[in-house]
């Protein structure tokens, strides 16, 4: 399938495991760029591995989403590295 995501950076908040895993690898796979954003960082480096060993190119933060500027500290970083 051909979502038109080629060389987009996608934020995927709970990317780590899970749906946002399944949403991570469907992005890799069309040729996006997933940022994974989870607290679960080894479970986030994993899939980052994964992803990456399959060819992608990925990000990883590792942070708890509980307050607006880790929210946006995250897409700050996200927007410095992609």
């Amino acid at each position: 399938m051909d979502l038109q995501l080629k060389d987009k950076v996608v934020i995927i908040t709970g990317g780590a495991k899970g749906i946002g895993a399944a949403i991570a690898r469907t992005c890799a796979a069309e040729g996006a760029v997933p940022v994974i954003v989870d607290r679960d960082g080894a479970a986030g480096a994993t899939l980052r591995s994964e992803l990456e060993n399959n060819g992608g190119v990925c990000g990883l933060i590792t942070v708890d989403l509980e307050t607006p500027e880790s929210c946006s500290e995250s897409v700050d970083q996200t927007a410095k590295q992609f």
